[in-house]
């Protein structure tokens, strides 16, 4: 031994000792295939934050994803509060969304977690391009309507997403990754595509009072239909095989599981659409149409007299004729913007006449927009007030019948971080 108590043959020296029960993934991290590095860095998507969206919230809080978006349009009840693991007593009547981001934040065991929130419609206030910007979605919807939406714009971006459910004791877990079919929308049976229309008349007018069934169940089946949803997410995320088109079916009450090939329906408008090629632009959805066509008429784009086209995406009222007397009603909205109780004119409402929303109202819409062709007014209007959302994905034609397809990608405000 020399002075210095340093053994003369000694070939390494140990700088650190880790205890491994510092690391709160230790024992996942064990797991041979896991890559806790691709888990950090994953872009999560929650559609829904109720009881499923809670526990799955959770679980990616627990295991160590990065980035998390929730969105939900709704706003907290007393009777969320038994099957959500996140949502307290004080928060009722306040953004679930929001709330949810604030409780996953706080959850999350990553010190830079990023978690972002969106109060809003999954089907008209979110555009294509922020579904484009996740590496997964999962859906924790109650509705039709907003799985149908999910499902086109995952198939529109080439984002996988997963579907779940739940219903009493039972519910449901389903993957999907594009481009392969099939997709939700294969298996929609004609119940489920008549409720999705649920919310609105026979004009696309919103229904200004809707009789929303409340689903029976219980937060223990949701927690189990959340592991097995987060579980598939896991597998995907850390590159390990995932079944697509196939449904995990459990069965609480009679502790029965099953996994259902879904099926492919081959004049499925959805699974064969996706975008040939998305061009970025340096615009956001508050620019006005007039900026947007000057814009996008430059060379480089499209060129000379080019139109904005909404391609059956969505439409723009422009007016409609008075459900009663007939007379004209000005709008400027797009149609999810506009309530079948606004199809009576003032003079019929002072009479105490009532829309009817079964009736047909005869209206002037606008789905292409011209420089030369459109109205100043329409013009002088933002694409948000035209109904295009954040991020979105908008069609645009040139003189030939070209078309080009251009993301709004300045559009960050959307991202609402905790």
């Amino acid at each position: 031994m020399n002075g210095n108590n340093e053994h003369p043959k000694a070939k390494f020296v140990i700088n650190n000792i880790v205890d491994t029960d510092d690391n709160p993934f230790d024992r996942q991290e064990r797991i041979a295939w896991w890559d806790q590095e691709k888990l950090k860095n994953a872009r999560v998507m929650v559609v829904g934050a109720g009881a499923i969206g809670n526990e799955t919230l959770k679980n990616l809080a627990l295991l160590g994803i990065g980035n998390i978006f929730i969105v939900d349009f709704d706003t907290i009840s007393t009777s969320n509060l038994s099957r959500t693991v996140l949502f307290r007593q004080a928060d009722k009547g306040k953004k679930k969304a929001e709330i949810a981001a604030l409780r996953t934040k706080e959850m999350s065991l990553l010190e830079d977690a990023n978690v972002s929130w969106f109060h809003g419609d999954a089907v008209w206030d979110l555009g294509t391009g922020v579904f484009r910007s996740m590496d997964i979605v999962l859906g924790c919807l109650d509705n039709v309507e907003t799985r149908l939406g999910t499902n086109r714009q995952c198939w529109l971006a080439k984002t996988p997403w997963i579907d779940s459910g739940i219903y009493e004791l039972g519910g449901h877990v389903s993957v999907f990754i594009p481009p392969e079919p099939p997709c939700y929308q294969c298996g929609a049976s004609n119940e489920q595509l008549i409720a999705a229309r649920k919310r609105y008349s026979c004009d696309d007018f919103k229904r200004s009072v809707l009789d929303e069934g409340k689903m029976p169940t219980v937060q223990i089946t949701s927690s189990i239909i959340s592991a097995i949803q987060v579980q598939e997410a896991i597998k995907f995320l850390c590159g390990q095989r995932v079944e697509s088109g196939k449904k995990i079916y459990f069965q609480g009450r009679i502790n029965d599981f099953a996994v259902l090939g879904l099926p492919k329906n081959e004049n499925c408008d959805v699974h064969g659409t996706s975008y040939p090629e998305i061009i970025p632009l340096p615009l956001s959805s508050s620019v006005k149409l007039k900026d947007f066509l000057e814009y996008v008429t430059q060379d480089q784009y499209s060129g000379a007299d080019a139109s904005l086209d909404f391609r059956s995406d969505r439409t723009f009222v422009v007016s409609v004729s008075c459900n009663s007397c007939g007379s004209k009603i000005e709008m400027y909205k797009p149609t999810f913007r506009i309530f079948d109780t606004e199809i009576i004119c003032g003079e019929c409402k002072q009479k105490g006449i009532q829309a009817n929303s079964e009736l047909m109202a005869e209206k002037q819409i606008e789905v292409c927009f011209n420089l030369l062709k459109t109205d100043e007014k329409i013009l002088d209007m933002s694409l948000s007030e035209l109904g295009i959302p954040n991020r979105h994905v908008v069609a645009v034609y040139d003189k030939h019948n070209n078309y080009k397809y251009y993301e709004l990608s300045e559009d960050t405000s959307i991202f609402q971080t905790c």
